[in-house]
């Protein structure tokens, strides 16, 4: 349900949407002692010697700037980070669980986020604690938490969806009507954001050259990473041209000179939003000539061993993203992009016979 407060917001604030979020969610829990009691339930349901906390936004703490922070006296207990599409920062969550664990007492750090997104940023914050040798146990999660793990560093990591923080918070405040609209008005919010309306762009975003800077760069990385691939027999490219799209940019592949499998490589927008893991991606469709599902039972199960995301699209294509190393000069992007593709060429099947390549491979494709 869409509401003037969603509406004012997404129109002119919509960059800063988790700002606001959080503050209207700070003020939600000052001002309602029964709202309080909903939050009070979801983090005893994740650490039970959690005791009354008051809660404060944007405090900081040496280098880590939470969201907000869960107070019992002058002391923090919690830790909420509340998220829509905007990536992890730097210190997330590795700083922010190190520093709640200074304090020698139970310790939550609680992430928010949409539903849509939650599976993905679990695992990529699992795959931070994994890089900084933070053992993660997860647990059965409850009270509508979805993921619950204890960690080695000493707070418990914690992921919620947005409904579910706004329904245990209205189930309190069933007697608050004060609060239930208030309530209401952010989970319109919330709404807002996750949905895939156009939003108004601002004047700084066209202005901002590094959007396009960035794009150039992931295509050049891609390009550059085939043409190492062409060049190592990994990757077999012939009469195949580039292929664009309005959800997508990149190009027509076949691995390896005997084909074993037909693919399509670049930059897919629509999957960098919808699972956010990365910007390149490797489409191979079910037709005779992709071999999806015969390549996917080949190869899924090593795939994830190593880390990397793979889905079935809406319409049976067998995708999977590139897995990008952050903070690194141009070279050891490509390379990575490349030994990824290798990883994969050594594991597929050789097929039986070439299949030809389709014709929607062989010239530059338009929308779609």
């Amino acid at each position: 349900m869409s509401t003037v407060f969603s509406h004012i917001i997404q129109k002119r604030f919509s960059a800063v949407n988790e700002d606001v979020a959080t503050d209207a969610l700070a003020y939600i829990l000052e001002s309602s002692a029964a709202a309080r009691r909903g939050m009070q339930n979801l983090l005893a349901s994740c650490a039970s010697d959690m005791p009354a906390l008051t809660f404060k936004t944007q405090q900081q703490e040496g280098t880590i700037r939470p969201d907000m922070w869960g107070y019992s006296g002058s002391m923090p207990h919690v830790y909420i980070e509340n998220k829509f599409w905007a990536g992890l920062t730097d210190n997330q969550p590795v700083a922010y669980l190190k520093e709640l664990a200074k304090y020698g007492h139970p310790a939550v750090l609680l992430v928010i986020a949409p539903e849509k997104r939650q599976h993905t940023l679990w695992r990529e914050l699992r795959a931070r604690l994994e890089a900084a040798e933070i053992v993660a146990d997860e647990n059965t999660s409850s009270a509508g938490v979805s993921y619950l793990a204890t960690t080695s560093a000493g707070p418990v990591l914690a992921l919620i969806s947005w409904s579910n923080v706004l329904t245990a918070l209205e189930l309190q405040a069933v007697d608050d009507p004060s609060a239930r609209g208030d309530v209401a008005q952010l989970r319109a919010l919330c709404d807002a954001a996750d949905d895939e309306a156009f939003l108004p762009i601002s004047a700084e975003t066209i202005s901002d050259q590094r959007i396009p800077s960035l794009v150039m760069q992931l295509g050049n990385v891609v390009w550059d990473a085939v043409d190492m691939a062409i060049g190592k027999g990994v990757v077999f490219v012939g009469q195949l041209r580039p292929q664009a799209s309005r959800e997508r940019i990149g190009k027509y592949i076949s691995f390896g000179a005997d084909r074993r499998c037909g693919a399509w490589i670049g930059i897919h927008f629509r999957f960098w939003r919808k699972y956010g893991v990365s910007p390149i991606w490797i489409v191979i469709t079910s037709t005779d000539w992709g071999r999806g599902p015969i390549v996917r039972q080949a190869i899924d199960e090593s795939l994830l061993k190593a880390n990397v995301f793979t889905a079935i699209d809406d319409n049976g294509d067998y995708v999977i993203a590139v897995n990008l190393p952050a903070s690194e000069e141009k070279d050891h992007v490509v390379r990575a992009m490349y030994e990824q593709l290798d990883f994969m060429y050594q594991r597929m099947p050789l097929r039986d016979e070439v299949v030809e390549d389709p014709d929607d491979a062989i010239e530059v494709s338009s929308d779609e």
